[in-house]
């Protein structure tokens, strides 16, 4: 994003000698290209991963043709094709009654990277226990994903009502947005379209007194599972998740 940044600062400046005329153009066709890159993982293919990312840890969640390394949460076992499907490249749910689901394996200090589009409600869950009873959300944190952003601590990329959205984040309500999470030792970090939003210490007193005042305050053990799965919530919309990767922190 610097390298942008300081192409974007030096582009600007050699225009700026030969015109002034047009420097608003200029000024909003960069930040458009600015846009559009940090709202997209890489520019290759959706799904695929390149050879220094191999190299530097990256790996699938989602190879994009099948739903191999997904399971269910109503019945705990390997995602079969209904309402979540494949359609063009993205784990897709195409109406409610799909079900929760979460990833097979799990995953304890790792950066965690998807795309998502929707025409409602949905959400990004870490710390998934399967072997909690309940809802997926019982004990799992939610990084929510909706329409439309806001400042409630229950908008869309907000720590559901934990942590509301720091920061002027941009977003793209018709088309892929990017999300980024880093959990190393209970420190939360989250990022959307490439603005950092919030992080957190799950345990410290900041964490606790906020648990006190939210819904969750009645839950035991919430968001302590130290080795957890990624998953992904049915809230009856239509929800697309691509590009879903994640490296491992040792």
């Amino acid at each position: 994003m610097e390298t942008l940044l300081t192409h974007i600062q030096t582009e600007q400046e050699e225009y700026n000698m030969q015109s002034t005329n047009r420097q608003p153009q200029l000024i909003a066709t960069f930040c458009l290209a600015a846009f559009v890159s940090m709202t997209s993982i890489h520019a290759g293919k959706p799904n695929t991963l390149s050879d220094k990312e191999k190299q530097t840890g990256w790996k699938l969640l989602f190879d994009g043709k099948t739903m191999e390394g997904w399971n269910s949460w109503k019945t705990k076992q390997p995602l079969t094709p209904d309402k979540w499907k494949v359609e063009d490249g993205a784990l897709t749910l195409t109406g409610k009654g799909g079900g929760d689901i979460y990833t097979a394996d799990a995953f304890q200090n790792y950066e965690l990277e998807l795309e998502w589009k929707t025409t409602g409600n949905s959400g990004i869950l870490i710390r998934v226990n399967p072997e909690k009873g309940g809802a997926i959300y019982s004990v799992a944190p939610e990084m929510q994903v909706n329409k439309g952003l806001g400042k409630s601590k229950t908008s869309t990329a907000a720590l559901y009502d934990i942590y509301a959205v720091e920061g002027e984040p941009k977003m793209n309500e018709n088309g892929w947005n990017h999300v980024k999470i880093r959990m190393v030792d209970g420190e939360g970090t989250h990022w959307f379209n490439g603005t950092k939003v919030y992080s957190y210490k799950i345990g410290s007193d900041r964490w606790n007194d906020r648990i006190a005042n939210s819904k969750w305050k009645n839950a035991k053990n919430f968001g302590e599972t130290e080795k957890g799965h990624i998953g992904f919530q049915d809230h009856g919309a239509r929800v697309a998740y691509r590009n879903i990767r994640i490296r491992e922190i040792k």
